[in-house]
């Protein structure tokens, strides 16, 4: 699902001076990141749940293990149009104090997401950009809450990357989330014993949860520091459980400003 990834993108083609091959990258790289974030506590809530970070990062661009700005995980395989690999994402949790509508109903937890994703690189230069689709299936756990099991999270999406000539990186995109029962039970069920005169009993059901659209961008300003920020819409519009009393709007934002300092890096370089 990716509730809340880093890279986030969103759809449209821009003009760019951009360069038709993407730059080799270094093998590894190690160094701190720091970011701010501010996200929808969950689709189609009103309220933001703000953090800031300050961490130890590593990006490893292996042939197999990956850990890069995208996912973390093993690649099953991969040719010059598909990629298969496994790996991990994340989001972030919040209180009943953090969102009215749920007073006193259970916390949401920090989930944390594993399964494979199938990527296919439609093209290399669409107006410059590399356009791919991906098809990520993945399974959520309550990190929480001894990582109880939340159901499945399915989200299809199309994405372009662009590399301009003065290394600025921009991700544009657009994806459906679906989630299963058991992961919108997680989000949008109100329980018998979580009804309230504002609050009425709802069962809800597998399907559509969001249509997201979504932009990044990324420059690396000197050999050490390298900046990015991102933002994302998505909209509840036509959603599986839209009539739940815990969705209360049918859009809005969640983004982010971060930097990051390279401590130190390979003098290998790979194609990414």
């Amino acid at each position: 699902m990716t509730l809340y990834r880093h890279c986030l993108s969103t759809a449209g083609l821009i003009c760019l001076p951009v360069l038709a091959e993407q730059p080799a990258l270094p093998l590894w790289e190690a160094g701190l990141i720091g970011i701010n974030v501010n996200q929808l506590a969950y689709p189609g809530s009103d309220q933001l749940v703000r953090r800031n970070f300050v961490l130890p990062y590593l990006v490893y661009r292996g042939d197999i293990v990956r850990a890069d700005r995208e996912n973390v995980g093993l690649r099953a395989f991969k040719t010059a149009t598909l990629e298969l690999d496994v790996g991990f994402a994340g989001s972030l949790g919040s209180s009943d104090a953090d969102i009215p509508v749920r007073d006193g109903m259970r916390d949401l937890g920090t989930l944390v997401e594993a399964g494979p994703r199938l990527r296919w690189t439609l093209s290399d230069d669409v107006l410059g950009a590399r356009l791919r689709a991906d098809f990520p299936l993945r399974a959520v756990f309550d990190l929480s809450n001894s990582l109880k099991y939340n159901g499945v999270s399915f989200e299809p999406g199309l994405y372009a990357d662009i590399t301009t000539a003065a290394n600025t990186f921009y991700a544009l995109g657009v994806s459906a989330l679906f989630g299963s029962e058991k992961l919108s039970d997680y989000f949008y069920q109100v329980s018998a014993a979580d009804v309230t005169a504002q609050r009425p009993l709802f069962d809800a059901k597998a399907g559509l949860i969001a249509v997201r659209g979504s932009v990044s961008a990324g420059k690396r300003f000197t050999d050490k520091w390298r900046g990015f920020g991102f933002a994302r819409y998505e909209s509840t519009r036509g959603a599986k459980n839209a009539d739940s009393p815990l969705l209360v709007q049918t859009g809005g934002w969640s983004f982010g400003v971060g930097i990051t300092y390279i401590w130190a890096e390979s003098a290998q370089k790979v194609r990414y």
